[in-house]
């Protein structure tokens, strides 16, 4: 939602996440912030703020008028709740509170899809497939709390980015273990989507459905916690990863079919970087190609790890260069 648009001048730009959230100010609309204010989102009780904070540390005269920041929330009202942030706010107050000429809040996933049109080696890294085909959509996906997705779409000679839901297509099965996973977190939560696998709400609920599937006492256990205990060899956080891996492949061929997005698969988001070499790309590409007589279509297409410091930093900066 937008109280008016925006223009290519220059601009604070912000990505609230649910641990961190990061500005930086835009003097060269679709390049990104040469310098990055990031903080614990707990730190502050709202977007006011902390975007008073963020123009605090990075601008001088004249202070940045226009604001747009990319969420993790449907965008429909005035009121937004940032549920991983634990922050619920009003748009136009905020931006009545800060004296801005324009606030503009994007679906964080769009953010990437903006900032997927302009990533160039090494802000991408190649991990699997062939080459791009340039004139089809290319899809933006990635495990963080949550798995977000989006659309990338050419259009004459500029793109289109809307927002998907794709972390909440059904998850994927292929095996007995799959299907009592999935049946157990089915009877939890009422739907087993593949976020409630590939993600790191999503891991701590398979760690949780796995020990008592297989007997064990219950143990909290975080996303962190499991991913450190994976690498280190235990064998219940190593499953816990390996059911991660291929739901977040089964899903994104699954998108890639629907969608045909044969201009590229762009994996993102927090948790895959965390995870570096412990993320295992060959056991994704597998779900991902598994589809049958469409195994040769998927394997020809060029899956992506996004490889960028700020992405959904950049992506705003390239809108806003797109609404110039």
């Amino acid at each position: 939602m937008s109280t008016t648009r925006p223009d290519a001048s220059p601009a604070l730009v912000a990505d609230i996440g649910g641990t961190n959230a990061r500005a930086g100010l835009v003097t060269e609309p679709g390049q990104a912030p040469g310098t990055v204010f990031t903080r614990p989102t707990a730190d502050f009780p709202g977007l006011a703020e902390f975007l008073q904070a963020a123009m605090a540390a990075l601008s001088g005269e004249p202070r940045p008028m226009r604001v747009i920041c990319a969420v993790a929330s449907p965008l429909h009202e005035d009121t937004v709740r940032l549920t991983n942030a634990g922050w619920t706010f009003s748009i136009s107050d905020t931006q009545r509170r800060l004296g801005l000429e324009a606030l503009t809040l994007m679906n964080d996933w769009v953010a990437q899809g903006w900032a997927v049109t302009r990533l160039v080696e090494p802000q991408r890294l190649q991990r699997k497939g062939g080459k791009p085909a340039a004139d089809a959509p290319r899809l933006a996906i990635g495990p963080g709390t949550g798995l977000g997705s989006a659309l990338v779409t050419p259009c004459a000679d500029h793109w289109q980015v809307f927002a998907t839901e794709g972390g909440h297509i059904s998850v994927g099965i292929t095996s007995q273990r799959e299907a009592d996973l999935a049946l157990r977190l089915h009877n939890r939560f009422g739907h087993c989507s593949a976020e409630r696998v590939a993600s790191g709400v999503g891991m701590e609920a398979v760690h949780d459905a796995l020990r008592e599937i297989d007997g064990h006492p219950p143990r909290s256990c975080s996303a962190e916690t499991i991913a450190r205990e994976a690498v280190a060899g235990d064998p219940l956080c190593r499953e816990v990863l390996a059911q991660f891996t291929a739901a977040l492949g089964s899903a994104a061929g699954d998108l890639a079919l629907a969608t045909g997005a044969r201009g590229g698969i762009y994996v993102g988001g927090g948790i895959i970087p965390a995870l570096g070499d412990a993320f295992d790309w060959n056991r994704f590409h597998a779900r991902f190609t598994a589809k049958g007589r469409f195994q040769d279509y998927l394997a020809a297409i060029p899956v992506y790890a996004i490889n960028h410091p700020a992405p959904a930093l950049l992506g705003l900066s390239v809108y806003l260069e797109a609404q110039a």
